[in-house]
């Protein structure tokens, strides 16, 4: 029988088997011929990959959406709406630049998906130096705890031609005083959506509606009320 473990488990067992001493790396093999893998382009879907087989090997509970795309990468239970995980990674020697999600996919599903808020992100800095991969850090986070604002804009996105694509992490992983910081809170993450919604859509009547439904799902979801918060933070913006 499986175990069940949390997100906060299931990382603290990654550093008891002493994840960062180990070395590894991601070979092809083909008519014959074995490649070793020397390019990053690939490496945060082989994490990934590993990390459903690490699950398995350790007897942890999982199962994995009937579509590999879609979210969450892991159930870490038979709900549908808790014990959520998220995976990504970065290469260690440069900042944060993985897709957090989708804005427009994003903003729309926290009205039916409010738990989406606290999910679970495990998220795995690597090196790759001639195609040997290391772990040099992982970290676990809300989504708040990842993101932030940009120079200009509420949320640091990915933009094209001024349009929003992905939502992006800020340097949450850098101690420099000169950084822009993540968020402090799952309601400044909320009023950040919010402000970009504003110009996004530039429909100031359905983006009001779209912030009432989400604090009103998060209630019935969590019994937890954000509503005089994200009003706070946004008076005071």
């Amino acid at each position: 029988m499986s175990n069940y473990l949390t997100a906060q488990q299931i990382y603290e067992k990654l550093i008891k088997d002493n994840i960062y001493e180990h070395k590894g790396s991601i070979t092809m093999s083909l008519a014959g011929i074995d490649v070793i893998i020397k390019s990053t382009d690939t490496v945060g879907n082989n994490i990934q990959e590993w990390l459903n087989d690490w699950l398995y090997v350790n007897n942890v509970y999982h199962r994995t959406p009937d579509n590999s795309q879609n979210f969450p990468d892991f159930y870490l239970s038979e709900s549908q709406n808790s014990n959520l995980l998220e995976v990504k990674s970065f290469y260690a020697p440069r900042r944060p630049a993985f897709d957090v999600a989708n804005f427009d996919s994003y903003w729309k599903s926290l009205v039916t998906d409010p738990y989406r808020l606290d999910v679970d992100y495990l998220i795995f800095a690597y090196d790759l130096v001639d195609g040997q991969l290391s772990i040099r850090k992982v970290y676990l986070k809300k989504v708040w705890e990842i993101t932030g604002k940009s120079t200009d804009y509420a949320l640091n996105c990915q933009r094209k031609n001024g349009q929003i694509y992905n939502i992006r992490p800020v340097s949450f992983n850098s101690t420099r005083s000169n950084i822009i910081p993540p968020f402090n809170s799952k309601e400044r993450f909320i009023a950040a959506i919010y402000r970009e919604l504003l110009s996004h859509l530039n429909q100031a009547a359905v983006v009001k509606k779209w912030l009432s439904d989400v604090i009103e799902g998060y209630y019935n979801y969590s019994n937890q009320n954000i509503e005089d918060e994200v009003k706070q933070i946004l008076k005071d913006y």
